[in-house]
């Protein structure tokens, strides 16, 4: 068997490496730490680096500026909108995509503490994916609020005004601001659906792409590495890139009606 090599497949939950007092620290954590720390010294490096006169790297990262508001202007039709998005999308990009990709640095994941591996995927584990998509919805439900105010939240799943205007024009209307009012409450459950459709894509796509590693490194090591690494590239900057627009076209769902009546 010269084309195997050992690879234990990965555990659903993280490992924890390390506790502080009764909090355990995961492996996954720990790469999300690491993660944050890259990404603040890039911040820091891009701020201070920058220049009247843009060089290679400056020009690099405005192109990849411009580029993120042409998609979130493609998205929310609205390049204010965007513009105003770009902090939070932008960020949201470069930490999924680098969280994605970190662990494909060969040797990373191998370096161990008591027999545990240190470092993991930080998007491998679910309750990173699940906090974060959770944050997002829970980001655009303030937006709904802060553009419709309390009430006009509210009635976009409540309508009980529809239905009193309904039944005033007739009973068909009424029955249909009925229906109306049902597919309003629906609207709740496809809320809590959002969390969990974004949360599970993302940890299911790496995590599936995690153990077919192990699977394939187990029986064609002599073959498959470059091209499987070349492929989890692509991947882990897709799926970022879907959780970033996902979480901005629901932004743009959740505050749509309000800018609407803006420009009327």
């Amino acid at each position: 068997m010269i084309f195997q090599v050992p690879a234990a497949q990965p555990t659903v939950q993280p490992e924890v490496v390390l506790s502080l007092g009764s909090l355990g620290v995961t492996n996954a954590m720990l790469t999300g730490i690491v993660v944050s720390v890259l990404f603040i010294i890039f911040a820091i490096w891009a701020r201070t680096s920058a220049k009247l006169l843009a060089g290679k790297f400056q020009t690099a990262v405005e192109m990849m500026f411009e580029t993120f508001v042409d998609l979130l202007e493609s998205i929310t039709g609205n390049k204010t909108a965007a513009q105003k998005l770009l902090p939070l999308i932008g960020t949201l990009f470069l930490f999924m995509g680098l969280s994605n990709l970190i662990a494909l640095i060969p040797g990373l994941t191998s370096i161990t503490y008591d027999g545990i591996s240190v470092f993991r995927t930080p998007t491998n584990d679910f309750n990173m994916t699940f906090s974060i998509a959770l944050a997002m919805v829970i980001l655009t439900q303030i937006a709904s609020l802060k553009e419709f105010g309390l009430f006009g939240h509210l009635g976009k799943y409540f309508k009980f005004k529809d239905v009193i205007a309904g039944f005033k024009q007739g009973i068909g209307a009424g029955f249909l601001a009925i229906i109306d009012f049902l597919i309003g409450l629906l609207d709740i459950v496809s809320e809590i659906a959002k969390v969990v459709s974004l949360s599970l894509r993302l940890f299911g796509n790496m995590y599936a792409g995690d153990v077919l590693a192990a699977i394939l490194l187990g029986a064609f090591a002599l073959f498959i590495p470059a091209p499987w690494l070349a492929m989890n590239l692509l991947v882990g900057v897709l799926q970022a890139l879907v959780f970033g627009a996902l979480t901005a076209a629901y932004y743009a769902l959740a505050v749509e009606r309000a800018e609407e009546q803006q420009i009327v």
